[in-house]
């Protein structure tokens, strides 16, 4: 094999081994982000709905879930 064949090959073994990790770990934008709490669970409900309705960014589910605190916490991905 060549020096130019052992570079190529080389560069395409490296590649690969960069391009595995990337293609195997979920994309950021598939994790939960918390978004914004509320004091009760329907009102929590009504914004998720309404937050998912406008154009200002690319979430497309939401979820509610009670914290700690008794507030209930909209988290959206």
């Amino acid at each position: 094999m060549s020096l130019s064949q052992r570079i190529a090959a080389g560069l395409t073994v490296g590649a690969a081994a960069l391009a595995i990790p990337f293609a195997a770990s979920p994309a950021s934008a598939a994790e939960w982000e918390k978004a914004a709490g509320f004091p009760g669970h329907a009102e929590c409900l009504v914004e998720g709905a309404l937050y998912m309705d406008d154009d200002y960014h690319d979430y497309t589910e939401f979820h509610c879930e009670q914290g700690s605190s008794g507030m209930w916490i909209m988290w959206v991905r």
